[in-house]
């Protein structure tokens, strides 16, 4: 696969759980999740992952997240 069909959207404004080994680190956002784990160390960065609501990102899936506006962000219900 390539282009569009690596991307995986997601709301960015989300709160999300950086999960790095055995800490759980609560984060605001997905966005805020996203970049906690930047600054991680490369060994612990590339074994962590992301948790949005019942969905866990591995590190492989976290580098093609993508923001996706959710329809309450473009103003319709």
């Amino acid at each position: 696969m390539s282009g569009e069909q690596d991307k995986i959207y997601a709301d960015a404004s989300q709160p999300a759980t950086l999960i790095d080994n055995d800490i759980l680190i609560d984060c605001p956002t997905l966005g805020d999740a996203v970049v906690a784990l930047d600054n991680l160390p490369e060994p612990r960065k590339s074994a962590a992952m992301i948790k949005v609501g019942d969905r866990v990102f591995t590190a492989a899936e976290i580098d093609r997240l993508h923001h996706r506006k959710t329809r309450f962000n473009l103003g319709l219900r």
